[in-house]
């Protein structure tokens, strides 16, 4: 008896919600619109890729984060020389991948770990492995790191920051490689 009392149960359960699911996707429904072509409300002209803010675009955030992805020129202290150029992409779980304007060859994806320094600014610690491009089936020849400081812009569409870049020997001592500069990013989105 208390066997069937539970199938009954359990089929009332199995009919009443998908049927209550039903009725609230017809009841709230919204209208959609899907197209391959330009939808209401586009700008004129094509988009030019990669898809940065526009000076007429909201900002993403009310208070901007550095969360999401960027295209970051990084460039040497007291220079106009460009040093590395990148996207980002930044995690709310405080982990950063880099993918640099290298050849694969040589290494360029690489990751860090960041915190908040307060306010808009971050603190990231950066790792990546080297290899030697002439052999790039051997194993890594040395590993870098990069430690940056970072600020994010009120509007949330831009960063800028300071970086020092180290070069270490895979036993962890310091090789004499160390680049310092400045980090400027814009942020991709949709």
């Amino acid at each position: 008896m208390k066997l069937q009392m539970a199938v009954r149960k359990l089929r009332v359960r199995l009919v009443l919600i998908p049927t209550l699911v039903l009725f609230c996707f017809a009841a709230f429904a919204t209208r959609a619109n899907a197209a391959c072509g330009a939808p209401q409300g586009t700008r004129e002209g094509a988009a030019k890729l990669p898809l940065f803010f526009g000076a007429d675009e909201e900002p993403l955030f009310i208070n901007p984060s550095i969360v999401g992805m960027w295209h970051a020129i990084y460039t040497i202290e007291g220079t106009d020389t460009v040093f590395n150029d990148s996207f980002k992409t930044w995690h709310i779980d405080g982990t950063e991948v880099e993918s640099a304007f290298l050849s694969p060859e040589g290494g360029n994806v690489c990751m860090g770990v960041w915190k908040s320094a307060g306010g808009r600014s971050v603190k990231l610690h950066h790792l990546g492995w080297l290899f030697n491009p002439a052999t790039p089936s051997a194993t890594a020849t040395n590993y870098f790191t990069m430690d940056e400081v970072v600020t994010v812009a009120p509007n949330g569409k831009t960063y800028t920051g300071t970086f020092d870049f180290k070069v270490w020997n895979l036993d962890g001592t310091a090789t004499p490689t160390e680049v310092k500069g400045t980090i400027a990013a814009t942020r991709i989105r949709l």
